[in-house]
């Protein structure tokens, strides 16, 4: 069976890789491919085979059914144990015409009747010969031992497909995880004809990861700019050496997905990890920090720029030149008594041989230098190297880290390359930096990577909120709305304890409606961060203010005012100026009609509550009557009792006409205040 050669492999971000394979070939023949059971569906859905000669063509494609060795052995006659194969064999296939070969040479031929086990005594034991019986052509029945058969061919076809059918079958189960596909090629008659065949599919595979390596000298830090070197590490899990492929690496994110069909379905079951807890960790007590030594941000810029202007008026006269970088020429640390800060490019350069492709959605790197990667084996390629833009700043941000900043790396992809996102490993001055993870990049993007903390750098954060006076006051339904500002004061206090001039990306955190309106300098604006870009002189500490403001508001429902009240609130809106006078005019109509509510609410409660206590008395002067007996003195007090309740009744009818009368105003009156209130509508 001829054997296809892998020639490129394409690998995807998505967890899936492109390959194509090659084969040649003359007459008909075979290829035959392995693959894990899971990777089938992408394979089968995916597989591309294409005969480019003239005459030769694709016949058939057949693969391992998605079966148990058990259940396929199933479908044929023949069930061969481990022990007494031959035997065994024999039986099953009674009846079938064979070739024998006995003893020396002797050839019969026949049709197999069956097995026969006779017993043999010996000096010391009993033993059972096996013998076959033989139908000869010539009709005669022959009895042979097992042990002088020398072979045995199966004449019938059938048999014996079933039998190789049972053996390739059996093998093929010992790799329980591995099914084959057999790619059929007929030669079209043109057998002594050399034919290429072309074989592609996707299967399921790693990602290839990035890892870079920034790496900067003393110089190069003056320049702002770094040494980018970017591998990709690539696994080979397939069952095939891949040697001297074209290898292409493809960023981006396109579609795939799989679609089961090879195996039975499943229903998939979430997987629950159980909870996580972290140890404590140690904390250090805060530096005390000299509060007085610090001093405004924006005077010490103000004071600093006429001593600026002062210094370069100097130099120009001087003609003074500024001092050397330190490192001397520059390169990389201990290289640079080898090479050049631009040898050690070249040269990294060289060993770099990849063309980029961009495919829209999609970015390509092509590796030119032929790859070897042994199966299941893994390896490193060099993708790029480039010069990039960097900057060495630190950021501060109070959520991440309350008391230092970030020592960080601001850098920017002018190369023509889209950028992976990968761990980077930074080396400063021949030394390690620390470590970082650059994001996805595309051309011209910046980004700023975090690599270490700058534990010199102290910084201490305050805030403060304030609520002023009303400024503003609003009416609608029945509210009144009484505008005020709120202020928020944050002030962060930094000290610089090195003795180089630093530069500081302090982000403040955005509050939800909150605009800033007073800082020391103009900020950039990011999408949950006010960042501030600050000078930091050596050794020295200052104060950095920013002022927040925010419109809030209360409300007030008109109705919960008294009289008193209201023409209070009326009288302060009309010595700030929130109001009109026919607004103001209005609102001493509503504040009257609402003392007049008050004061009929007043008389109805007190009208309730003497009915309520007439009630009371009338069912005691009821007990009363009904305990006095028929003596003079008990008729007496019957009659008085009786005159009393009889008042009472007359009293009780005229607070009832009352309260219903009163009730009639009070209605009146609601619908009165409410009217002018709806007509309250400001501004």
């Amino acid at each position: 069976m001829s054997k296809l050669k892998v020639k490129r492999v394409i690998i995807f971000k998505h967890g899936v890789s492109y390959y194509i394979l090659e084969g040649t070939l003359k007459s008909s023949g075979k290829f035959e491919i392995e693959f894990k059971i899971d990777e089938m569906n992408d394979v089968l859905k995916s597989l591309f085979v294409l005969d480019t000669s003239k005459k030769g063509y694709i016949s058939s494609i057949s693969y391992d059914a998605a079966l148990d060795t058990d259940q396929v052995l199933k479908s044929i006659m023949l069930n061969i144990p481990d022990r007494d194969s031959f035997s065994s064999l024999v039986t099953q296939i009674k009846g079938a015409d064979v070739f024998l070969i006995v003893g020396g040479a002797k050839k019969i031929s026949g049709k197999i009747m069956g097995i026969e086990y006779t017993e043999k005594l010996t000096k010391d034991e009993k033993i059972t010969e096996k013998l076959l019986i033989l139908h000869q052509d010539d009709g005669t029945i022959t009895k042979y031992n097992f042990t002088e058969i020398r072979s045995l061919e199966i004449i019938n076809e059938e048999i014996k497909k079933d039998l190789k059918f049972f053996l390739d079958t059996v093998i093929a189960g010992k790799k329980k995880d591995a099914k084959k596909i057999i790619i059929n090629c007929e030669s079209g008659g043109e057998d002594e004809v050399e034919r290429n065949i072309f074989v592609s599919y996707i299967r399921e595979s790693p990602i290839w990861k990035t890892s870079y390596r920034l790496i900067m000298s003393k110089q190069q830090a003056l320049e702002q700019k770094c040494l980018l070197s970017g591998w990709s590490l690539i696994e080979n899990t397939t069952n095939q050496d891949w040697e001297d492929i074209e290898l292409s690496l493809v960023a981006g994110m396109p579609v795939s997905f799989i679609y089961e069909f090879y195996r039975p379905i499943f229903i998939q079951r979430p997987i629950i990890q159980p909870p996580k807890v972290l140890s404590a960790r140690p904390t250090e007590i805060e530096e005390g920090l000299e509060m007085e030594k610090f001093e405004d941000y924006a005077m010490a810029e103000m004071e600093a720029k006429p001593m600026a202007m002062k210094k370069r008026a100097i130099a120009s006269t001087t003609g003074a030149r500024p001092p050397p970088a330190p490192g001397g020429t520059g390169g990389f640390g201990r290289m640079q008594s080898i090479m050049s800060d631009t040898e050690v490019y070249d040269k990294v350069k060289s060993q770099v041989k990849t063309q980029t492709k961009d495919l829209g959605e999609l970015f390509e790197y092509n590796i030119s230098n032929p790859v070897t990667i042994k199966r299941k084996q893994s390896a490193l390629v060099p993708i790029l190297t480039e010069s990039i833009k960097a900057k060495r700043i630190l950021l501060y941000n109070k959520n991440e880290n309350d008391q230092n900043p970030n020592a960080c790396l601001e850098i920017t992809n002018n190369t023509n390359l889209t950028l992976e996102r990968g761990p980077v490993t930074i080396i400063y001055d021949d030394n390690l930096a620390g470590e970082a993870i650059i994001p996805f990049l595309n051309k011209d993007d910046t980004r700023l990577l975090n690599f270490a903390v700058e534990q010199a750098i102290i910084i201490n954060h305050e805030q403060k909120s304030e609520n002023l006076t009303v400024h503003k006051v609003t009416f609608k339904s029945g509210y009144s709305y009484e505008y005020y500002f709120t202020n928020l004061m944050t002030t962060y206090k930094i000290k610089n304890k090195t003795d180089e001039e630093k530069e500081l990306y302090l982000d403040h955190p955005k509050t939800y409606e909150y605009k800033v309106i007073e800082k020391p300098i103009e900020p950039e604006e990011t999408a949950n961060y006010w960042r501030f870009k600050i000078t930091l002189k050596p050794k020295d500490a200052i104060v950095f203010k920013i002022k927040e403001q925010r419109e809030n508001y209360s409300s007030i429902y008109l109705w919960n005012y008294s009289k008193e009240d209201l023409l209070k609130r009326v009288g302060f809106y009309v010595k700030k100026k929130f109001i009109e006078s026919d607004i103001e005019n209005l609102l001493k109509e509503i504040a009257e009609l609402i003392k007049t509510l008050n004061d009929l609410r007043s008389k109805q409660e007190k009208l309730d509550e003497e009915r309520n206590n007439m009630t009371d008395e009338q069912s005691r002067l009821r007990e009363n009557i009904s305990v006095l007996g028929d003596d003079s003195q008990s008729i007496s007090l019957k009659e008085r009792y009786i005159k009393k309740l009889s008042d009472q009744e007359s009293r009780f009818e005229e607070i009832n006409k009352e309260l219903k009368l009163m009730d009639k105003k009070i209605k009146d009156l609601n619908k009165i205040i409410e009217e002018k209130m709806n007509s309250l509508s400001f501004p």
